[in-house]
């Protein structure tokens, strides 16, 4: 019918127009009536020229970067995607190529890892090495887990050899979990200054109402520790041990704990029992 016709027409001009609805389009592509999340439309409105993610597992930030992928691609730009390990690549380009298809692109060429559109438009991603991510030249640069990455200081030699292909006017996407305070993405939030010009986004798994479940279970499942960092996106340790040290210390005591809090004085160190020296010494490594 006509009026069918006018609006599907309609729609297509939100879509056009309006970030929100091209985005809750490519998100119908995988879950039926799908909305995107405030957290999500922030994102990939964003001018910002570097735009940090720091969001829980499971809450969408994949569908990020794979929308504002696509989003260079209708623009006919580059866009370089960064990820830790290979499988990590072949499952953002595979929700490109998904995503592409709520659009009026051609796709003129696509791999597991690259996609190539009738207007010029290429999608390429790698995982994380300096010897295969020199050479390309990119409109948007987006690096997926990037409190993961590998090599010397955690990632940040991948990093810097990722920065010289951008563009003067382009834009960097940094998303990740946390994982402990010892790397590059931890200290884009640590180290936070309103003058350095991030776009700083952080989701945890307890302000997403859709994730309520999820999150109940977890609180179940996990240690009070592992959840802080798994669901609240806290950065704790230095992601190698299990409890932070600072944990341990806030739930001892002078008298009465099996590992008494540390104390420098002669008296209370000869008062100890031969377990409790033995947990101190343990402590202070």
């Amino acid at each position: 019918m006509p009026l069918d016709g006018f609006s599907e027409w309609l729609r297509a001009v939100e879509r056009d127009i309006d970030p929100a609805a091209k985005m809750a389009q490519f998100l119908q592509t995988e879950f039926t009536n799908a909305r995107p999340d405030p957290w999500q439309v922030e994102a990939i409105t964003s001018d910002a020229q570097t735009v940090a993610l720091l969001v829980c597992r499971q809450a969408g930030k994949s569908c990020v970067l794979a929308t504002r992928g696509v989003r260079e691609l209708e623009r006919g730009g580059t866009t370089i995607c960064l990820a830790p390990a290979e499988r990590q690549t072949r499952e953002i380009t595979r929700k490109v190529t998904q995503y592409l298809r709520c659009t009026d692109l051609v796709i003129e060429r696509a791999t597991q890892s690259e996609i190539e559109t009738d207007n010029g438009g290429r999608f390429i991603a790698v995982p994380a090495s300096g010897a295969t991510i020199r050479g390309y030249t990119a409109d948007l640069l987006l690096v997926d887990e990037m409190a993961y990455l590998p090599g010397h200081n955690a990632g940040e030699d991948v990093v810097v050899a990722l920065l010289p292909m951008l563009k003067d006017d382009g834009q960097t996407f940094y998303a990740s979990t946390p994982a402990g305070k010892n790397n590059m993405f931890a200290q884009l939030f640590l180290d936070a200054k309103p003058e350095d010009g991030i776009h700083r986004i952080k989701v945890p798994g307890t302000s997403i109402p859709r994730l309520a479940a999820r999150v109940e279970r977890l609180r179940k499942q996990l240690s009070a520790t592992r959840f802080k960092q798994e669901v609240e996106c806290q950065f704790l340790t230095d992601g190698q041990a299990y409890f932070d040290l600072a944990v341990i210390e806030a739930a001892t005591s002078l008298k009465g704990a099996v590992c008494p809090k540390l104390c420098t004085s002669s008296n209370a160190a000869t008062e100890q029992s031969p377990m409790t020296q033995v947990a101190t010494q343990l402590l202070r490594g």
